[in-house]
């Protein structure tokens, strides 16, 4: 059996010998000051084409008419147009979320956290396959070749319409939005530098930025007009913290641009560019940093290990093209307090853990979309706001995915199911250490973990690789995940 040492690197079970104890003394010696809520949304994934019907009427209204046309009565044909569309796009045959789970989702999030300071949203607000979809519901066949211009107005006109739903439920307070892989005029893994699609939901994503000044609010729109990022400082009562938020599309391993050119990495190398820069005015300037994205600088451990051939040099995939992201993050551990991502709607944690010691805890949000067979859910965090640490999350499931009277309870909560005061590196390094040595999967803790993996799930997803996808936790470079499956074979 694999020690934990052989599991997480030389440099890794070094880490009481090497450490100042700078990072990690300190999250132990913080006091336990009062706390906040804060709502963290991720793969909301509307469907607006749940009723084809009704595609039409929202292609022809300006979007402050949309939800009165997708609250009304289904049409008397609605199972089967819909039925037709599933079979016509092939690429997801579960189904996105529709207007009354969106709904849903946010209302059950408003009335769970009354108090919420604000809310993230880890991107992928648009449907999957949305060109496809578009063109079935309108009846207008199929493409030629890769043009997929006929739908790019609706991609923009819908994605508004979600971002305006979410601040629209909690008015008042700070909504800070990212964009996914899915949130593109062109298709998913595809958009431009300084697109068409960026200005025109540009003003809609700077709307939710409540309590933030208006020459940061200029900065925002200005830098998400070119690539989707922007850095804003968090409004009270979180202190002295830098939201940065990434568009990180640019950054995957698959990206094109919308003209499908592959070799375009200007998004990315501008995007890289900031974030360093941000981070090193953070640093000197005494301020924490929170990072949000959607797509983590992680490994794909289920699509790397099924091949069976990873310790004889077969690939490790990776969800990113390099490692610039995590190294800018692991670089800056003293600074980032947390990084939230979604993508692969999967209820996740990671860390960072850099060759010193210190460490970036690195949370995935579970989907509100159903498309993967799972159930939706959000997930409420409880923070310090004087040190921007995330001390406890819970996660709220629903009962259903359709969220026709949908009820929404507690799944579980982060401190009573691991025994961790914190999600902070120092609390991550002790739990999946504790993931790593139990190598059969089977005890309390890692049972717990493969359970609230995959929301609704009646049998465990993880157990027949629990030790290899345990790698992927704390190993979120191709050579280290390899070295860790593979260290004693």
């Amino acid at each position: 059996m694999r020690t934990r040492g052989r599991l997480r690197g030389w440099f890794v079970c070094s880490l009481a010998f090497f450490v100042s104890g700078a990072t990690f003394a300190q999250e132990r010696a913080t006091p336990q000051l009062a706390t906040v809520s804060a709502v963290m949304l991720s793969d909301l994934h509307f469907d607006p084409f749940h009723d084809p019907a009704k595609v039409s009427q929202l292609v022809k209204a300006p979007v402050e008419e949309w939800a009165e046309i997708l609250k009304s009565p289904d049409s008397a044909t609605q199972e089967t147009d819909f039925a037709w569309i599933q079979e016509s796009c092939e690429g997801k045959q579960q189904v996105d979320a529709p207007y009354v789970m969106l709904r849903s989702s946010l209302h059950a999030a408003k009335v769970q956290v009354p108090d919420a300071q604000f809310v993230t949203v880890s991107g992928d607000l648009l449907v999957h396959d949305l060109d496809c979809r578009y063109r079935a519901a309108m009846k207008l066949g199929k493409p030629k070749g890769d043009d997929q211009s006929v739908s790019a107005a609706f991609a923009k006109k819908t994605t508004v319409f979600v971002m305006n739903q979410v601040e629209s439920v909690f008015a008042g307070i700070p909504v800070y939005m990212a964009l996914g892989n899915n949130d593109s005029r062109c298709n998913h893994n595809r958009l431009g530098l300084h697109d068409g699609y960026l200005k025109a939901t540009g003003q809609a994503v700077i709307n939710g930025l409540v309590g933030v000044s208006a020459a940061e609010r200029r900065l925002a729109l200005n830098t998400y007009q070119s690539a989707g990022y922007y850095g804003v400082t968090m409004s009270a009562p979180i202190r002295r913290t830098r939201l940065l938020v990434l568009d990180d599309i640019y950054f995957m391993s698959k990206f094109e641009n919308c003209e499908a050119d592959e070799t375009d990495r200007k998004g990315e190398q501008e995007q890289i560019a900031w974030l360093t820069k941000e981070l090193d005015g953070a640093r000197r300037r005494g301020e924490m940093v929170w990072v949000l994205g959607h797509v983590p600088p992680a490994v794909n451990p289920q699509s790397s290990l099924a091949k069976g051939d990873l310790c004889a040099g077969g690939k490790v995939d990776t969800f990113l093209s390099s490692d610039d992201l995590t190294s800018a993050l692991i670089n800056h551990a003293d600074v980032v307090r947390l990084a939230l991502f979604g993508h692969t709607h999967m209820d996740e944690l990671h860390l960072l853990l850099g060759s010193k010691g210190a460490g970036v805890p690195v949370k995935v949000v579970a989907s509100v979309s159903a498309v993967s067979g799972n159930r939706p859910s959000f997930t409420v965090g409880r923070l310090a706001p004087a040190s921007a640490t995330l001390v406890d999350y819970t996660v709220y499931e629903a009962s259903n995915t359709t969220g026709v009277g949908t009820p929404w309870a507690k799944e579980y909560g982060f401190d009573e199911t691991y025994h961790e005061t914190s999600f902070s590196a120092n609390s991550l390094y002790d739990l999946i250490g504790r993931l790593h040595a139990d190598t059969p999967g089977s005890g309390a803790e890692s049972r717990a973990y493969q359970l609230h993996y995959f929301k609704g799930a009646s049998t465990p997803e993880l157990e027949p690789r629990w030790s290899g996808y345990v790698c992927s936790l704390d190993h979120p470079t191709a050579e280290g995940f390899r070295a860790c499956v593979c260290g004693s074979k």
